[in-house]
């Protein structure tokens, strides 16, 4: 018994002695050296790195907050040839591929110029409502459309899913 008491301030002080050393990469001063990364961590690697949260006033937010509402990736308008920023495909894919609630609206041109909106919202469950608003085509069925996908993925203009299906209404 006596034996276990006289190891008790050896373990302590042996404690104390391993905090006090100052590690690799540390000045020994209580101050931490490690530097703030400028990307967050990946969830699609063929996206790349995604910037962090506040990258600007055109860009929208990357972190994810469960619990939070939905992450708004941003309403764009794009006009013939343009694609949807890379940020925005991230934010999105990135946020539903995690089981987060996210937005994102974006208006395409037909053609002739005639404007499709199309927005996405991803729920908690991993599936995302695809709603297609084609009334302004002039030369199209001018109708509004929703399909649930899974699997979204970037594509050269937008998002693509890996499935749809219609939803009847």
């Amino acid at each position: 018994m006596r034996r276990l008491t006289g190891l008790a301030p050896l373990m302590t002080l042996l404690t104390c002695a391993a905090c006090a050393t100052p590690s690799e990469g540390s000045t020994g001063e209580g101050t931490p050296t490690a530097t703030p990364t400028t990307t967050a961590p990946l969830v699609d690697p063929t996206l790349g790195p995604r910037p962090l949260a506040g990258g600007g006033p055109d860009q929208p937010s990357t972190t994810l907050n469960p619990g939070q509402g939905a992450q708004d990736c941003g309403t764009f308008r794009l006009g013939q040839g343009e694609a949807l920023p890379d940020n925005a495909k991230r934010c999105f894919i990135d946020a539903a591929s995690a089981g987060h609630r996210a937005t994102l609206t974006v208006t395409w041109p037909t053609v002739e110029g005639d404007p499709i909106q199309v927005t996405y919202t991803s729920g908690t469950d991993g599936h995302t409502e695809v709603v297609t608003d084609s009334r302004a085509d002039n030369f199209g069925p001018k109708t509004i459309t929703t399909e649930n996908c899974q699997g979204p993925k970037p594509a050269t203009q937008g998002i693509d899913f890996t499935t749809c299906a219609p939803v009847r209404k």
